[in-house]
């Protein structure tokens, strides 16, 4: 009897197939509320709640004039880079086949002057960046998702 041709072969089959480190990789990722709850840690965790870049280091505090200008943006507290929600909307997850991510975002600015303003260069590419405590959670969250995905890819339901 030829064990491929039984049903646990084609089971074999398809898994050396499909439990590919890069075709789980991506199927981990093709799950846009998986991206939507990474951009979360850095727009609402990191920058909104703390005003911290990657290496959770606050990246600016609103000033009195500033305050004065805008009541709603306290003196001495950190910037949220919140003012329109472009920046936050902008921000995108991309996958990359080496196994990694990149995030990025629009950081270009524009005020109510015309006037423009890079926020990465303004504040460091590391805005849009996870923390070290975000970062565990990523490597915790796919960990998870990885073994599922490999667990529903060997019971016929990937």
């Amino acid at each position: 009897m030829n064990l491929m041709n039984t049903e646990i072969g084609l089971v074999l089959n398809r898994a050396s197939y499909m439990l590919t480190m890069r075709s789980i990789w991506f199927s981990v990722f093709r799950d846009t509320q998986f991206k939507k709850l990474i951009l979360d840690w850095i727009r609402y965790d990191q920058l909104f709640k703390h005003g911290v870049d990657e290496d959770g280091d606050i990246i600016g505090t609103y000033s009195e004039w500033t305050e004065m200008m805008n009541p709603e943006k306290v003196a001495g507290t950190p910037y949220t880079l919140f003012d329109t929600g472009d920046f936050y909307e902008s921000m995108i997850v991309v996958v990359n086949t080496n196994a990694s991510i990149l995030i990025d975002g629009d950081p270009i600015k524009t005020d109510e002057n015309g006037e423009k303003t890079d926020l990465f260069q303004k504040f460091g590419d590391g805005i849009v960046g996870l923390t070290e405590e975000n970062r565990r959670k990523l490597a915790q969250e796919c960990i998870e998702r990885f073994n599922k995905h490999a667990i529903q890819i060997l019971r016929n339901n990937g």
